[in-house]
């Protein structure tokens, strides 16, 4: 197969930019938010995975709050935080300034809903009053409500690995092991005059597609293909992606690497 990389357009306005993925079988969209104090959106019939870019906000996904998260004014400086939201969760912001980024793929199609103890293994439903932990009954212990795969997630600088490739460190937000049913999410900073194969990123994880979202300072390049000082939204397929190579011509390069389909 021949690699096949898409530009997308992001469009919208400054508080809401959008582009839709289009006719692929994972990916739904991306978008960059500079939300409104407060402001407040909700996913779809898809999971997302939320990337603070910059800022301080007090978050609030579902029923759960997370205050005062942020540990960076912008993506070329400073560790991630990230926010990992289920299907049809409304999520909050409040008491702060910045933007963030939401890449939303769709589920794997289930042809059996789970019974009995495999539906209480998936949804915190029998929560310990005042602890913030449900039972599973597979494990017969009772674990933090929001690691069943049904629960929002906050994501903390100190849950991700850090992965040296060549002159820079890649970000692992989402591995390849989390619970997300389809995303597992690296970013990754390029000095100018860099340039990072995806392909010698160490345990890369295995996906049918992938979304690049790209922010520099002045000007890079995709597979060649040039790019602009700002913000760009690429779609890359299986064969794209293990052959693509991205380079910081001139200035920093903030890049986001959103693999979908976990090898389906």
């Amino acid at each position: 197969m021949n690699p096949t990389t898409t530009p997308l357009q992001l469009s919208g306005d400054r508080r809401l930019s959008t582009a839709k993925c289009g006719a692929t079988r994972w990916l739904e969209q991306v978008q960059l938010w500079r939300p409104s104090d407060p402001d407040r959106l909700r996913t779809g019939d898809h999971e997302t995975a939320v990337l603070l870019l910059g800022g301080t906000f007090d978050l609030v996904g579902g029923s759960t709050a997370w205050p005062a998260r942020g540990a960076r004014k912008e993506p070329f400086g400073g560790r991630p935080m990230a926010v990992f939201l289920p299907k049809h969760t409304d999520f909050q912001v409040s008491n702060g300034s910045g933007e963030l980024l939401l890449v939303a793929a769709r589920q794997p199609v289930v042809r059996d809903e789970p019974t009995g103890r495999a539906t209480l293994a998936n949804k915190p439903l029998l929560p310990m009053a005042g602890s913030g932990k449900s039972f599973d009954p597979n494990s017969g212990e009772w674990r933090p409500a929001e690691t069943f795969p049904t629960a929002p997630e906050s994501l903390p600088p100190r849950r991700f690995e850090r992965i040296p490739v060549g002159a820079c460190t890649v970000e692992r937000v989402l591995a390849p092991d989390y619970k997300a049913a389809t995303l597992c999410i690296d970013e990754v900073v390029l000095a100018a005059g860099t340039t990072l194969a995806i392909a010698d990123i160490p345990r890369r994880p295995a996906a049918d597609e992938a979304l690049l979202f790209v922010r520099t300072e002045a000007e890079a390049t995709v597979d060649g293909q040039r790019l602009a000082a700002g913000d760009h939204a690429l779609l890359l397929d299986r064969a794209a992606l293990a052959s693509c190579r991205v380079q910081a011509v001139t200035g920093r390069t903030y890049i986001v690497i959103a693999y979908a389909g976990k090898g389906a």
